[in-house]
Parts: structure tokens; C-alpha cells; sequence
């Protein structure tokens, strides 16, 4: 069973105390809050709402560094940056990026855990 992973969801475990199974739904969790949280800042960038932007964007810094999700967490800073500049234009393509980062993190974790035999949602 391969559930190598570039996530050190492992170490997290260890660190926790928790079995496989809490964890796995911790991430479930995890998934489901990453994606509300996009979800609303998709909405925000429609209205080009940049309080609500940086609002979301802030929330979603502390929940990938709190679950060690540091590629995520380290594209949250570079917009952190662009907000602080009150710069909109250059925030769609910040975000673009994002979401493929983020896609592919759920993809990654998903998989980690359907190696173990969870099921997260995804």
C-alpha cells in the first residue's frame, strides 16, 4: 500500500494521538471548510469585494497552517500581499493558482486516505 503523501499527514497523526479513522475525518473536514471557504471568496471576487477577500483568505491561512497544508497556506501569504496593496486586478490570477493548489491538495489527501481505506469527502 503506497500512502506516501507530500503532506506529512502521518507525523500530524502522531503528533495528534489520533488513529487513521479520526483522522480521516478530521481532513473530511478539513475538505468541507476549504471548500466553503472558496466557494464564498468566489462570490467575493465577482463583486469584487476585497474586505470579504481578505476576511476569507485570512480564514483559510489558519485552517492550512493549523492542518499543515503548507502549499496552500504559503499561496494565502502571497495574497495576503497583493490585498494589503489594495491591488484587485492582480488578485484573479493569484487565485486561479490558488484553486488548482487546493484542488490538487484534496485530490492528494483524498487519495492518502482511500489507501488506508477512508473515504473523505473530496
Amino acid at each position: 500500500m503506497d500512502t506516501n503523501c507530500r503532506y506529512d499527514l502521518e507525523g500530524f497523526s502522531i503528533d495528534l494521538g489520533l488513529p487513521d479513522e479520526d483522522m480521516a475525518d478530521l481532513f473530511s473536514d478539513f475538505i468541507k471548510e476549504i471548500n466553503s471557504e472558496i466557494s464564498k471568496v468566489k462570490i467575493c471576487l465577482a463583486e469584487k469585494d476585497l474586505d470579504g477577500i481578505e476576511r476569507i483568505n485570512h480564514n483559510i491561512k489558519g485552517i492550512s497552517v493549523n492542518y499543515r497544508i503548507l502549499d496552500i497556506y504559503e499561496e494565502t501569504i502571497k495574497i495576503s500581499k497583493v490585498l494589503k496593496n489594495g491591488d484587485y486586478d492582480n488578485i484573479q490570477p493569484l487565485y486561479d493558482n490558488f484553486f488548482v493548489i487546493t484542488e490538487n491538495a484534496i485530490k492528494t489527501i483524498a487519495y492518502y486516505f482511500e489507501q488506508k481505506s477512508f473515504v473523505i469527502a473530496s
